[in-house]
């Protein structure tokens, strides 16, 4: 029977015909189980890829909500309403995560937004005993932009050294200082000077020897910095005008007593050709003790001045009692010196607004009220004068430039908006150019040699604009009623310059420069 067994199981070992009907039956279930299992995993991608856009739209909308200003849980609520409006598919996803959280060494700077979903499918909750779990994670980090303001603004886009602050300057202001320069040198420390103007802002470096000063911040490489007066046009005043100074003067003066008289003066004889005064009686009398008049070198106290007697006939000769008779008015007046005082007047000038070739200050100088053009030429003060402009703006055009020299005695402001308007400014053009001072035209070549030497009682009180030309500070300047704002192409405070009162107390600097741009990304 052993034998017959053993020969049955060798001739079914050399039959072959139902080899392929064996395999496919025992291959089956994998088979099977394999394409279930990729219709599974189909749809678990399906749901993952859309869970994965609407946490990320979730933290985008969060974290667009801080950089607007909200506060508290807002911008939950802000990433909930886009999470719900981004899964179609999925609606049996569980509670969503979302929160604040720290990125790249900041805090609380970015929002995370977790959500996870559980569901059974056929084949694979078969397999497994349970259903799968889906999770997925988004991470926005988002930065709010800051906008700067300053007093110090050096426009130039490229160069080294754009604002340079040297020697001993002590520049004391808390209103800011910013290079729109984006060379890695754009602000530059020499020497030993104090520079605590609150911050330093550069598009591009800033000396590191400013980052020991605990009272001032820096901030470099950033972007969106503007040129704040960019926009603006300077007005134009063509008549034409020559700058010139009027010749000293001396007068004397005179202090003297004036004294009226009005008599009734009677005539009476026989003889009616050739009657003689009988009497005199006074009407009125008065005196003025000090009365003045512009008399001559030679003139002393005690000289008469004034010495009249006028006499007016009645024009009418009467008789009675044999005798003819007649009444005449008689007015005198005399003025006699009390007192004579000499009075110097030092040569100046005072000039009209208008259009100058040049302006050199040679000798004590007001200016009216408007705008002046100088055209090629300079203004410039020089030592020992001093200059007075209230009121004024100065555009400077075709190259012309300023010079101020030290020991004349400044006073520069700049026009408000009444001032404007009544120099024919438009109402839409003074509310732009209010507190402008010096103007230099945008279209002008510029003047290199450009330099303000102040000293302790020297004013400058508005704005300086120089777009086209550098600038030199050397000296001490203080304001009235607006904060000084320096605005040149670049700007070089050296030497003794000593400027502690850019704004005066309770004004505020609100020149705008801009600043670094809002940003949101997603960062996992």
């Amino acid at each position: 029977m052993l034998k017959k067994v053993k020969r049955l199981i060798k001739s079914l070992c050399r039959e072959s015909g139902g080899n392929v009907m064996m395999i496919f039956a025992l291959g089956m279930p994998v088979f099977v189980g394999g394409a279930g299992l990729a219709v599974d995993t189909a749809q678990w991608y399906m749901w993952k890829r859309e869970m994965q856009y609407a946490v990320d739209q979730a933290a985008l909308a969060g974290a667009w909500s801080r950089v607007g200003g909200s506060t508290g849980d807002i911008y939950q609520t802000r990433a909930q309403q886009e999470l719900a409006a981004n899964l179609q598919i999925v609606d049996f996803q569980g509670t969503p995560a979302i929160s604040l959280a720290n990125y790249e060494g900041g805090t609380n700077n970015s929002v995370l937004v977790t959500l996870s979903a559980s569901k059974a499918l056929p084949f694979s909750s078969m397999l497994m005993g349970h259903g799968a779990t889906i999770a997925v994670r988004a991470q926005a980090a988002f930065e709010k932009g800051r906008t700067f303001t300053a007093c110090l603004i050096a426009v130039d886009p490229t160069t080294s050294g754009a604002i340079t602050i040297g020697g001993s300057a002590y520049v004391v202001a808390n209103c800011g200082a910013a290079a729109l320069s984006t060379n890695a040198d754009a602000v530059i420390r020499n020497g030993s000077p104090v520079f605590d103007v609150g911050y330093i802002v550069a598009s591009g470096g800033i000396d590191d020897e400013f980052d020991g000063d605990p009272n001032l911040q820096v901030y470099e490489n950033q972007t969106g910095l503007v040129d704040p007066f960019a926009e603006l046009v300077p007005p134009d005043n063509p008549t034409p005008r020559t700058y010139g100074c009027e010749p000293a003067t001396t007068k004397y003066i005179a202090t003297y007593s004036d004294t009226k008289t009005v008599e009734e003066w009677t005539y009476s004889g026989k003889n009616r050709n050739n009657l003689p005064l009988v009497s005199k009686r006074v009407l009125s009398s008065g005196t003025e003790p000090a009365l003045t008049r512009e008399v001559t070198r030679q003139a002393a106290v005690g000289d008469v001045i004034i010495d009249t007697h006028t006499t007016t006939a009645t024009g009418t000769v009467t008789s009675s009692g044999g005798n003819f008779n007649r009444v005449d008015t008689v007015k005198t007046q005399k003025a006699v010196i009390n007192a004579i005082e000499e009075k110097v007047t030092e040569g100046g000038a005072n000039p009209d607004p208008g259009t100058y070739a040049t302006f050199v200050i040679g000798c004590n100088t007001v200016m009216k009220k408007g705008v002046y053009v100088i055209d090629g030429g300079l203004f410039r003060i020089n030592a020992n004068y001093n200059l007075v402009g209230q009121g004024v703006m100065i555009v400077l055009k075709n190259g012309a430039g300023i010079e101020i020299n030290g020991n004349s005695n400044l006073d520069l402001r700049a026009m408000d908006f009444d001032e404007m308007r009544a120099a024919g400014i438009s109402a839409e053009q003074a509310l732009k150019l209010k507190d402008m001072l010096i103007f230099e035209d945008r279209n002008s070549s510029g003047y290199a040699g450009n330099s303000v030497n102040g000293t302790a009682g020297a004013i400058l009180d508005g704005t300086v604009y120089l777009p086209k030309s550098p600038i030199r500070f050397n000296g001490t300047f203080s304001v009235v009623k607006r904060c000084l704002v320096i605005t040149a192409k670049t700007i070089t405070i050296e030497g003794n310059a000593n400027m502690t009162s850019f704004c005066p107390t309770g004004v505020n600097n609100t020149v705008s420069v801009g600043g670094g741009v809002t940003s949101v990304r997603l960062v996992a």
